[in-house]
């Protein structure tokens, strides 16, 4: 079956309902909001069904794209971050559900872990968009960016070589073509 790429068609779902989440309890908490600590909770609820919805897009484009090495790369840095950040979501929804379940203000500790997870989400975010637009991961790139794909490149390097200080994140000159399931050379 050939699907075009499923990912960037619900990966902003997630990101709406997080940020929606952290907005919706820091209001709710500040004016003492029900109806915003309700819609804080079931955002939350949202963004994780969301975000596994995303993974599970991410991995299938992951296993049906032609990736050089670099990029594959980045994908796989890209997957780490998701994990952790579902991993975290999890932890949040529970936390809150705890808190809705007090009938409880969102607590100041939890709000700074939601902002920690909101951070984490944006990160996430343009770390994929910089994927896609410095390597062309996951589309046939035009050449048509605001700048030089080297500009770019290096600029994901750097962070790439923050996360993983191990890695030789554009240092290996290893652009051959990797064929991943059936992904097309």
């Amino acid at each position: 079956m050939s699907l075009p790429p499923i990912h960037p068609a619900v990966v902003h779902l997630p990101i709406a309902f997080v940020t929606l989440s952290f907005i919706c309890d820091l209001f709710g908490r500040i004016w003492k909001s029900e109806s915003l600590r309700q819609a804080g909770f079931w955002s939350l609820i949202a963004g994780l069904i969301g975000g596994v919805i995303t993974i599970a897009a991410g991995y299938w484009d992951f296993n049906h794209a032609t990736l050089n090495g670099d990029t594959s790369g980045y994908v796989g840095l890209h997957l780490k971050i998701g994990w952790a950040l579902a991993a975290g979501l999890i932890i949040l929804t529970i936390w809150r559900w705890r808190i809705r379940q007090r009938a409880m203000l969102p607590t100041g500790p939890y709000l700074l872990v939601m902002f920690l997870g909101f951070a984490l989400t944006m990160f996430q975010g343009w770390f994929g968009g910089e994927m896609v637009y410095s390597h062309g991961a996951g589309v046939a790139a035009a050449g048509q960016g605001t700048e030089s794909p080297g500009q770019a490149q290096s600029r994901l390097a750097r962070v790439k070589a923050v996360l993983e200080p191990g890695s030789a994140a554009g240092a290996s000159g290893n652009n051959t073509q990797t064929e991943r399931g059936h992904g097309q050379k």
